[in-house]
Order: structure tokens, then sequence, then C-alpha cells
């Protein structure tokens, strides 16, 4: 399948605030893409775009767990860059808890902004990737398949992302648009440091071998995320140490995709093309006479 042409096409990044999201959004900027920055509309987000003007960045503010925000901000990308060939759901946040005591407010803004972000922004989308046969990329964790205590609802989430795009990919089966995740570690981010301030969890860093916990680079998994999108990638663990962890699942992931496309629910997903009835194959017969 072909790469998605980045030069002179538009590409949504949600969560474009955040460490890996501004920095994601830059590298797609540097590579001719036209980008737009979704995020709460802020001065961290105008700060962004201003750092972008020179390649003709866009914001298009939205609160990410309001879906009707997120559709029009993802309309008004579409519309100002001639369509979308690339989105990149990567907004996300973590409240480290325990999953017994994490509070009722904490538990809901994790799923809202992890799940339901991610949805409401495939959703937005779809439609404009559709279009272009581009790629839909979601940003997961390798917590998600791997939990880690005390990462509260976060490691839930992000699993549920996974699965939301495995589903989704088996959806785009007989459509040129692709779709795929990124199961990130440990990322040197401003909202990993933050979980780091809880005590517990700082003190089990400490004790533990610095090789499991030393944190990638913003640079080097945003180019990750940017290679993923480019080249269609449907599901890419980083860094690469991580990858048997998520080998078993991934791998029948893979085989169930495959063998889905011989069953039935396959042929009552969108873009299948229809074959002509038995009897619409047969030359009509012009001879009108009587038969035997």
């Amino acid at each position: 399948m072909s790469r998605v042409e980045l030069r002179g096409n538009g590409v949504l990044v949600a969560g474009a605030t955040g460490g890996i999201g501004k920095v994601v959004a830059r590298q797609l900027a540097e590579r001719g893409a036209k980008v737009a920055l979704l995020a709460r509309p802020s001065e961290r987000l105008e700060r962004a775009v201003a750092e972008l003007e020179g390649y003709g960045a866009i914001g298009v503010p939205a609160d990410i767990t309001d879906r009707g925000q997120v559709v029009d901000a993802a309309n008004e990308a579409a519309d100002r860059f001639g369509g979308l060939v690339g989105v990149v759901a990567g907004a996300g946040t973590v409240i480290p808890d325990t999953i017994g005591e994490q509070p009722e407010e904490d538990a809901r803004k994790v799923i809202d902004v992890n799940l339901y972000g991610t949805l409401w922004t495939i959703q937005a989308t779809l439609p404009h990737v559709d279009r272009t046969g581009g790629h839909l990329l979601a940003l997961a964790s390798i917590s998600g398949i791997t939990p880690v205590p005390l990462t509260g609802l976060y490691s839930a989430s992000k699993a549920a992302v996974g699965e939301l795009i495995a589903q989704l990919r088996m959806e785009l089966m007989h459509r040129e648009t692709t779709a795929g995740v990124v199961y990130l570690g440990m990322v040197d981010t401003q909202m990993s440091a933050g979980v780091k301030e809880d005590q517990r969890v700082d003190r089990a860093l400490s004790s533990t071998p610095g090789g499991l916990t030393r944190p990638l680079k913003v640079e080097d998994a945003a180019k990750r995320v940017v290679h993923a999108l480019e080249h269609r990638q449907r599901a890419v663990v980083t860094p690469v140490w991580q990858l048997p962890f998520a080998a078993p699942q991934l791998g029948m992931q893979a085989l169930v995709e495959t063998g889905m496309r011989a069953t039935a629910i396959a042929r009552e997903l969108p873009g299948r093309k229809q074959r002509a009835p038995f009897d619409d194959a047969i030359e009509p017969d012009d001879d009108d006479g009587d038969r035997d």
C-alpha cells in the first residue's frame, strides 16, 4: 500500500499542546504537511501555533471531550486545507492512584480524555480521511497491554484505545483508508514528570533498574509517530525492547483481522464491492420465439 503523502496535504493533530503532540506537529510541518493543532483554547495553543506560523499551521481550538466541538474543529481543518490525509489522535492524561481509590471525578476525566477523546477524533475526521484514502493514527501506551499499578484508569483507557483501533482496522478492510496505533513506553514529557510527583510512584521508580524506567526522548517518540503515520503502520511498539510484551496480543489481532476477511460479517462492512447477481451475468436471449 502506498505511503501517505504528507507534503502539501492536511494533517490534524489532537492533543497538540502536549509534550508529544507539539513535537509531532512540528515534525509534520517540517515534512511539508499542513498541520491543524487541536487542543483546548489556551495560551499554550496560541504559542504552539505561533511557533509553526511559518509553515502555515493553524489552530482549531476544541475541548477533546466534547464531540460537537471536535467535529467542528475537524471540519474547519478540512475546509482550510482542502481535506485531510492523516490524523494523530494523541490527547491523553494520567492521574496516579489505585483502582479501588480513584475518585469519580478523576476516573471520568481520564476516560473522557483518553477514550472518548480518541473516539470523537476518529469519528470527526474519518469522513474527511476517507475521501483521500489516508491514515488514522491513535496514541496508546504499552501499559494498555501490560498494566502498571498506581496509574489509576490510565492503563484501562489505553487498552480500550488499542482495541478501538483494532476494530476500526477491520471495519476499514474494504476501503483505502487505514488505521493504526502506537504503543508508547514512558516518554520524557511534562505528563510523565507529573506522574513522578506522586510519592508512591516516585519511590517505585527509584527502586527499579534504570533500563526499565528510562524515558524515551520526546523527539525520538515523535519520529516514530510521524513514521507510523506516513507508512500506514498498523501497530508500533516503542521502545522496541518492549515488543515481546505486546507481540502475543498484536499477533492474535493480526490473525483475527486476516481471518475476518473470509467471514459473513466482512460482507456487511462499508466499501465492499457488490458482485452482480448470477442471473445478471447471463446474456439475454434475443429469440422471442416459443421454447420447447
